[in-house]
């Protein structure tokens, strides 16, 4: 990491005022970790925002092209909770959807995360403690994802019995609030009897959307997915996604229609199924 340095003696060497430096920080444009109560920086993160900013000492919060998921990565792996969600704030402002914070920033930081942690280059403390705040963030933009008027129809939103990732489903499912849909949200690590209760009821389900991040569930997917086909109209689809789901031929070997990722979920569900069978195991 290299010489660490206080925010004095940060702001010191860039010669602004102690706050700008810790606004820098708590907005993620410049990478800190907590040492005890105290913010630390490590001098060759330093070195590379001087480098980066300049030609533009004073860098804004509102403009368009700034990297935000890189900036929320930084609070996430900082354990900043504050800092994490005045990143968002500041791309809310600067005109970023609540979808847009979902498929650009958090889910980006999120995966990263998953993939340092699988190197060996993070810690499980590291995931944990960002996965929290990545949940407490998803809770405060919610709300945000119930637009007036009447509703396109309901949608089920469940993880197969054994996957206990969450964060995923809980993004699909606002997604699909945003998109005009009711949403039953029976979580991760769903028993296919739940989903089947689910889908007796007299509410009629416009598809099924099952995410997978586990690899190691094949067979709960299956069968999620073998219920689903049993009691949705022929013209609803099962859609799966999640990083444990490559692309529409996996898709369809575990018998859904298709897969999606937040970007296209919407519209995925709103296709229907294909005219052409998927594959049933």
């Amino acid at each position: 990491m290299g010489e660490a340095i206080t925010l004095r003696e940060a702001a010191e060497r860039l010669d602004v005022h102690y706050m700008t430096v810790y606004r820098y920080v708590r907005l993620g444009l410049l990478p800190a970790h907590k040492d005890g109560r105290s913010w630390r920086i490590a001098s060759p993160d330093l070195d590379r925002f001087q480098q980066g900013n300049a030609s533009d000492s004073s860098p804004s919060v509102s403009r368009r092209n700034v990297p935000w998921h890189e900036r929320l990565l930084n609070r996430l792996l900082a354990g900043d909770q504050t800092g994490a969600w005045k990143v968002v704030e500041a791309a809310l402002a600067s005109g970023t959807t609540p979808a847009g914070v979902y498929t650009d920033m958090l889910a980006p930081a999120l995966r990263s995360i998953g993939d340092g942690w699988e190197a060996g280059e993070l810690g499980i403390e590291s995931e944990h403690q960002a996965s929290v705040i990545a949940a407490r963030i998803i809770g405060r933009l919610g709300p945000r994802f119930s637009p007036p008027g009447r509703r396109k129809g309901s949608v089920v939103v469940a993880g197969p019995a054994g996957d206990r990732h969450g964060l995923g489903l809980a993004m699909a499912g606002d997604i699909l609030r945003g998109g005009g849909y009711l949403v039953v949200d029976l979580g991760p690590d769903t028993p296919a009897q739940a989903l089947e209760a689910i889908l007796m009821g007299e509410e009629p389900m416009r598809a099924v959307c099952i995410g997978v991040a586990n690899p190691t569930v094949v067979d709960a997917v299956t069968e999620m997915v073998r219920v689903a086909r049993r009691h949705l109209d022929r013209r609803a689809p099962v859609v799966v996604g999640g990083g444990a789901v490559a692309d529409d031929g996996q898709a369809q070997v575990l018998g859904a229609d298709r897969r999606a990722d937040l970007v296209g979920l919407v519209e995925a569900v709103e296709v229907g199924r294909e005219a052409q069978p998927a594959i049933h195991i």
